[in-house]
């Protein structure tokens, strides 16, 4: 797939409005406790997106979201689709929503046609997201509403995931014990530490901050906080995995995404080629391809 035909480059998820960046460089100048109790809270708070217009008729799609309550009091909503005993769940990334499976699912259905007679899709937005009670979150609470579904569903046979939401899925697996049987990792982050770098960039913090970022997941995390990350997770997989990762992804560059793919236990790893982040979602050949794997098509 790394050699298939270069398409426009997609740009980055988030480019920080003008105020953010003018505020970081300013604050910082002031006070690096400030800045960095202003850097901390941005880097827990999802930025709010609307949904595009071509996801709405797939949500409609869906039943009316049942409310579950997470660990932290806040309440997320769950929708489902389909009538199986087989179930598929969809974990979406930072700042995302499960709507963002749409063309992946219409593409399984034109594939598979009895896949809402033996399947149940269910979707969630996390805390923090659409919909959703709260402001700001992180990965592990992400990981415990994918706990909780699959506690309630009792297994779940496929998690189709992207981004934060693969390295969610794989703490949920092996950290909190959600039985899940197979799953499906698109565009998966790197260590948070790399992605603490990455965030100072995007909005100008400097040094002092991204260290302070560093100290305040430690003191949250313990000093192995890299350890929850999907890079280190990766060796110690075990349940079959398919993992892709676009050469041109501007959000989790590359090197990030390799380091899992080339590192996951019990796995499949396909670069895509010009891609990106997202556009990696609707791109058919990944589709066919993830059908094929569910579907056991050779």
């Amino acid at each position: 797939m790394a050699n298939q035909q270069t398409k426009p480059k997609e740009p980055a998820s988030f480019a920080p409005p003008k105020a953010m960046t003018r505020i970081a460089t300013i604050v910082q100048k002031i006070s690096t406790t400030w800045a960095a109790q202003i850097a901390w809270k941005w880097f827990l708070t999802p930025y709010p997106f609307n949904i595009p217009k071509r996801e709405l008729p797939f949500e409609q799609r869906f039943s009316e979201p049942e409310f579950y309550t997470h660990d932290n009091g806040k309440k997320y909503p769950v929708y489902s689709l389909g009538i199986g005993s087989k179930n598929i769940l969809l974990v979406h990334g930072w700042a995302g929503r499960f709507t963002q499976f749409n063309a992946i699912v219409s593409h399984l259905e034109k594939e598979y046609p009895a896949l809402l007679e033996e399947y149940t899709i269910t979707g969630f937005n996390a805390v923090a997201h659409r919909g959703a009670q709260g402001k700001r979150t992180m990965m592990p609470e992400v990981a415990a509403c994918i706990r909780d579904l699959a506690e309630k569903l009792g297994t779940v046979d496929i998690v189709i995931a992207h981004s934060l939401g693969a390295n969610a899925t794989m703490y949920a697996d092996q950290n909190l014990g959600a039985n899940i049987k197979r799953q499906i990792l698109i565009a998966p982050p790197g260590r948070i530490s790399a992605m603490v770098t990455i965030f100072c960039e995007v909005i100008g913090f400097n040094q002092k901050v991204r260290v302070q970022i560093v100290q305040n997941l430690q003191a949250k995390f313990g000093e192995d906080f890299d350890s929850f990350s999907a890079p280190e997770l990766a060796p110690s997989n075990k349940i079959p995995t398919l993992v892709f990762h676009d050469l041109n992804d501007n959000d989790t560059p590359i090197e990030l995404g390799r380091e899992v793919g080339m590192n996951m236990n019990n796995g499949k790893y396909i670069e895509t080629k010009g891609l990106g982040h997202r556009r990696i979602l609707r791109d058919k050949e990944v589709m066919q391809t993830i059908s094929n794997w569910i579907f056991n098509i050779s």
